[in-house]
């Protein structure tokens, strides 16, 4: 029996001010907004439980109708109530803003807004693991935005951010990032009135500017413009003395100062278009670019003779990505009170490199240039070794012990060898490139009817990687689709969905390759419910505005081509599973 128990206490407090003032005053249209923002969160918990002795089914005595049992713990069990801390936490943040704004309509046709906003945020952590994580993490910055319009027809934007993170060194700590956009409300022309009836509103936008990201590295990286030295290292001690019986601990570096590392920044565009028709369908399309520039990547052309101990990191990296955007709204009640609505999503976006720091490969399949940046490189599998004779005449494979059963792959470059140099682009990145959904909602006479789904497509995954699901390995239990299709002695398919068996991991089988690869498009029917709203008259009667019933489910079913489980589990087929779920229930309103 595991007896015990837990306490833990936690806290929060939450406080906030907020002024505003109208300086009509000064003049019209302008107001004045400041807030000040506080809060603290406290966390801790203490376990007092008795540590379980553990045993191990040894034998059976069928005479006797009797277990016999070994312990495993017989020295760290426990029958006493032990004592043990668990998380503390302590965290106060500081959150503070002021803003300008004004807006103010000029003869009925000059429409002009400005705001101006500055922010300040403090965020201090009392147990901190590291001397960098322990102090205050600050930001601060001013932004704007000046808007015209004219007429309600043509319109223009300016915004800008001038942004510092301490993040970075004083000479690159601030950044500038300027955006614009415009648009035509082709639909308040006059010449458009002859077709208004047909197409109500159509609308033309294009917006370019400069964004900054900051959050670049590690949690460990809050400060690349300063080293971090270990001035007491074991791994670099040394040993002095006549009988070599003093030891002395060194320094170590484990990161280069680098005061020119500063904001990674991205180009955006983007291009919609905007109409309606007949007041029933609204239409949104978009098309957008996206050029990113100082990414930060660790230099890889560092010869090791300069004796660095630490990986030396620039903004280097640039890439591009673009994609479409579309949306349509269908609304309409029909003469005899039928209603419709439905809507659809679809989006595409891709993403490449274009600049990153990698060696001049004289395999062209090794580079990453031109690809995206969730593409996984990885092995050409053939199928499966067919005998020891089949080992033996194939290329060596420089991944540790292989014998028949283990997966064969393809030599690309014909050097007798697999190895890292016959890595290639493999299947689809793994975020999908293309994500939609549509779904439609009915009504007649009190019933009401809605369905939703949604999918992805062109993205791919792998059912067993780093052992995720191999039977036996990490205690993992065997799954139907595995047990229905392995290799074994007695069964030699070379192409079953698992290679030999084994009670450790595979190192050979383990490698990322087209073996494991699946497709990870699917479509879900996401979610389905069925109502009925009584009549008026009848809920009155009991007193209620309202009451309706209905029935509704989630998750109700997918297609896909990956039937071994359910395909949005990915590579966690042993996972929990994504839950179907159906609900009855009462609306009623008093």
């Amino acid at each position: 029996m595991v007896k015990g128990y837990k306490d833990y206490s936690k806290s929060l407090m939450l406080a906030q001010l907020e002024l505003k003032q109208n300086l009509a005053f000064i003049t019209d249209g302008l107001t004045f907004r400041g807030m000040l923002n506080t809060n603290r969160e406290s966390y801790f918990d203490v376990t007092r439980a008795y540590g379980p002795f553990f045993y191990s089914l040894t034998g059976f005595d069928r005479q006797s109708n009797t277990y016999s049992l070994e312990a495993l713990n017989p020295n760290s069990g426990t029958e006493y109530l032990g004592y043990q801390e668990g998380p503390k936490i302590v965290r106060a943040n500081l959150y503070a803003e002021a803003a300008l704004n004004y807006n103010r309509t000029f003869s009925d046709k000059h429409g002009v807004s400005g705001l101006l906003v500055y922010n300040m945020r403090n965020f201090l952590e009392g147990n901190a693991s590291s001397l960098l994580k322990s102090l205050p993490y600050r930001n601060m910055g001013i932004s704007g935005r000046a808007t015209y319009s004219f007429d309600d027809r043509y319109f223009a934007e300016f915004n800008f951010g001038y942004n510092g993170s301490e993040r970075f060194h004083v000479d690159s700590r601030f950044g500038f990032f300027p955006s614009a956009g415009v648009a035509w409300s082709v639909s308040s022309e006059r010449f458009w009135k002859r077709i208004s009836e047909v197409v109500p509103k159509l609308k033309l936008r294009a917006t370019y500017g400069l964004v900054g990201n900051d959050a670049i590295g590690s949690a460990e990286d809050r400060f690349f413009y300063l080293s971090t030295v270990d001035m007491n290292s074991i791994a670099r001690g040394a040993v002095f003395g006549t009988n070599f019986n003093y030891r002395q601990n060194g320094v170590s570096v484990s990161r280069y100062d680098n005061r020119l590392i500063t904001w990674e920044t991205a180009t955006k565009t983007n291009l919609g278009l905007e109409f309606s028709l007949w007041n029933k369908v609204d239409v949104q399309a978009d098309y957008f670019t996206e050029y990113r520039k100082n990414i930060l990547m660790d230099r890889a052309s560092i010869p090791v003779t300069m004796g660095l101990s630490a990986p030396v990191r620039a903004n280097v990296g640039e890439a591009s990505g673009k994609g479409i955007d579309f949306s349509i709204d269908l609304n309409h009640t029909f003469s005899n009170g039928l209603w419709l609505m439905g809507r659809g999503n679809f989006t595409y976006a891709t993403s490449s490199f274009e600049v990153l720091e990698e060696p001049e490969y004289n395999e062209r399949n090794l580079s990453k240039r031109g690809f995206s940046l969730s593409q996984q490189w990885g092995y050409i599998a053939e199928r499966l070794f067919i005998d020891a004779a089949d080992v033996a005449n194939s290329p060596a494979q420089n991944f540790g012990i292989y014998e028949a059963g283990d997966i064969k792959y393809r030599d690309i470059n014909g050097d007798g060898i697999i190895s890292s140099l016959d890595r290639v682009p493999i299947g689809y990145p793994t975020d999908p490139e293309i994500i939609y959904g549509f779904g439609l909602s009915a009504g007649f006479r009190g019933v009401d009817f809605s369905a939703f789904l949604q999918g992805s497509a062109y993205s791919a995954f792998w059912i067993n990687h780093n052992g995720s699901t191999s039977p036996f390995v990490g205690g993992n239990q065997v799954l139907k689709a595995y047990a229905d299709s392995y290799w074994s002695e007695d069964n030699r398919n070379i192409y079953a969905v698992l290679p030999r068996l084994s009670k450790t991991l595979n190192n050979n089988n383990n490698q990322l390759s087209t073996w494991f690869m699946r497709d990870g498009s699917f479509l879900r029917l996401k979610s389905v419910e069925l109502g009925y709203t009584f009549p008026d008259p009848l809920a009155k009667r009991i007193y209620l505005n309202n009451l309706r019933v209905y029935l509704s489910g989630t998750n109700l079913g997918s297609w896909s081509k990956f039937k071994l489980w359910d395909v949005e589990m990915g590579s966690e087929g042993l996972g929990y599973p994504i839950q179907q779920v159906y609900n009855v229930g009462v609306q009623i309103g008093f």
